[in-house]
C-alpha cells in the first residue's frame, strides 16, 4: 500500500503564517511541574496577570529524562498555555521566576492556524 503524500498543515496556512506580523500570532507554551498544586498556582498567576487566555493541566504523566548523568523518572503535570506572541517574553520571565524546578522545561510553539473568533478571544484576554 502506497503512502499518500499530504501535508498536515495546508500550504495556505503556512503562507498565511509566514506573512503574519509577530504581534498577530498565537503561541502555545508548555511546561511541566511535579505537583497539581504547583500547576494550579502557576495557572492562577498567569491568568490573573493577563499572560494567558487558557491553560490546560494534564496529568499525572510519567516523564523520563537525563539529569546530572542519571536517567530519572518522575510523575509530572503538564501545563499547555494559550497566549498571544506579544506576551511571550513576559510569560517566559514569569515562568522562570516562579517555577519550582532548577531547570524548567519551557517550550514555545507557534500556532500555524486557528479560527478567527478563537484568535480574537485569545488576544482579547491577553492584552
Amino acid at each position: 500500500m502506497a503512502c499518500k503524500t499530504a501535508s498536515i498543515i495546508p500550504l495556505t496556512s503556512i503562507d498565511h503564517f509566514a506573512n503574519m506580523h509577530p504581534s498577530d500570532q498565537l503561541i502555545i507554551v508548555m511546561t511541566t511541574v511535579a505537583s497539581h498544586e504547583d500547576a494550579e498556582r502557576i495557572t492562577n498567576q498567569l491568568l490573573e496577570a493577563g499572560l494567558a487566555a487558557c491553560i490546560q493541566i494534564d496529568g499525572p504523566m510519567t516523564s523520563h529524562y537525563l539529569w546530572k548523568g542519571t536517567i530519572e523518572r518522575s510523575n509530572e503535570f503538564r501545563l499547555t498555555i494559550k497566549t498571544a506572541n506579544t506576551r511571550w517574553q513576559t510569560l517566559k520571565e514569569q515562568l522562570v521566576k516562579h517555577h519550582p524546578y532548577e531547570e524548567p522545561e519551557i517550550l514555545m510553539l507557534p500556532v500555524m492556524d486557528t479560527t478567527e473568533s478563537y484568535f480574537k478571544w485569545v488576544v482579547q484576554h491577553t492584552r
